[in-house]
């Protein structure tokens, strides 16, 4: 079987304390959105996006001080909320394929808001040139009405998915569904834990996660032959 997941980069923040966050062990971890996320692992998303994207006058530390701010989580989440068009979301789609163990995954600098680029891809678009990241250097090529998706191009020894065209049409609907409940997630909550920001913080992510005409160069190195 062959599944596909929208996947977003987290990482620790330390001293973090503004709301409940289900940061990863490990520095960097790939987190698979989707409806079916915890209201911690919201926390630890909205947390490292803001923090990616962070305001250098605002803190992570809700403890009050001798003049506390009264809008912390405002404070905090300014930088995100003013970022517009130039979200950058570290990630992107994981393609897996479970009876062979094969994985190809996003490679560094490439971002999820960019996903939009797959669909160009499986349109069979003229124009598709770039990357998918690097280290590692994932590559889709598409051979007829066959998808041949390569891990990493940088190894002689990197794993390989292949699957029909129409089957990445259906796996990039459930890319686009995981993201609309993933966004649901995020209004959920927000609407407890930041509510005076839920209204800008929703539409923000929605307007990288769900473009409604993507324009996005493409950023992976497709060939079609």
């Amino acid at each position: 079987m062959i599944t596909a997941q929208p996947v977003l980069e987290v990482h620790r923040v330390d001293g973090f304390s503004l709301w409940p966050a289900a940061f990863p062990d490990e520095p960097y971890v790939l987190l698979p959105l989707g409806a079916d996320l915890s209201p911690a692992e919201v926390g630890a998303v909205v947390a490292c996006l803001a923090d990616a994207h962070a305001d250098p006058a605002a803190g992570t530390d809700a403890a009050p001080g001798p003049d506390p701010d009264p809008d912390p989580a405002g404070a905090f989440l300014r930088g995100l909320l003013a970022v517009g068009g130039d979200l950058h979301l570290a990630g992107g789609v994981r393609i897996t394929d479970t009876a062979t163990g094969a994985v190809v995954d996003p490679g560094c600098c490439h971002g999820l808001q960019e996903w939009g680029t797959w669909r160009e891809f499986a349109a069979g678009s003229a124009s598709c040139s770039g990357w998918f990241g690097h280290s590692p250097t994932p590559e889709a090529r598409l051979v007829g009405d066959t998808v041949r998706l390569t891990a990493d191009t940088d190894s002689a020894a990197s794993p390989v998915i292949e699957l029909p065209l129409p089957e990445l049409h259906r796996l990039l609907d459930g890319v686009a569904h995981r993201l609309h409940g993933f966004l649901a997630r995020v209004q959920d909550w927000a609407s407890r834990e930041a509510p005076a920001h839920a209204a800008p913080l929703y539409a923000v992510l929605a307007a990288a996660l769900v473009p409604p005409a993507p324009e996005n160069t493409w950023s992976a190195s497709v060939r079609r032959q």
